[in-house]
């Protein structure tokens, strides 16, 4: 490619990352124009999709796992996506159960992201309360950004930090 078709590619990236539902008509005529430049990526696109159309569409656990099987055996020739099953396959009941109660781990990773920075900005601090205000700062605003309350989080992080006093002190 010449450094101006890759700076277009580059530009078009984000829209691979889109759901096609989430894009305008240009937006989607652009990633249509990207997938028909680079077919590679088509499958792997549309394999994505019919996975999150699965998960936002399931009842339950048995409609999502069913429709899951079928999608493998649809798939059966393609030896990149079924890893992507073995994947499936090893943490099933783990992945299934986001359709109990529609919630992910996502705002306890996004927590333990922050632990992690803070700590690793922190480097010599030996106080454990100075590492704990700038967590609840940074869980400060995280808060203006989340489905949780933020005396939920300040809940949870107590917890947390009481489980774990013992290996700062």
């Amino acid at each position: 490619m010449s450094p101006a078709e890759r700076k277009k590619f580059r530009s078009r990236m984000w829209l691979y990352r889109r759901r096609r539902k989430d894009l305008t008509t240009e937006q989607q005529a652009e990633l249509d124009e990207l997938l028909e430049t680079i077919p590679a990526l088509q499958l792997a696109y549309f394999f994505r999709e019919e996975v999150a159309e699965i998960f936002d569409t399931a009842k339950d656990r048995e409609e999502a796992s069913r429709q899951l099987e079928e999608l493998r055996e649809l798939l059966a020739d393609q030896p990149d996506l079924l890893k992507f099953f073995a994947l499936y396959d090893r943490w099933r009941e783990g992945i299934l159960a986001y359709l109990d109660r529609r919630e992910t781990s996502g705002p306890v990773e996004g927590i333990n992201t922050k632990a992690r920075v803070i700590t690793r900005r922190s480097y010599g601090l030996k106080n454990t309360d100075s590492l704990w205000k700038r967590l609840v700062l940074d869980i400060n605003h995280f808060g203006s950004v989340a489905r949780r309350s933020v005396a939920d989080l300040h809940d949870l992080a107590r917890s947390v930090q009481a489980r774990f006093r013992a290996y700062y002190i």
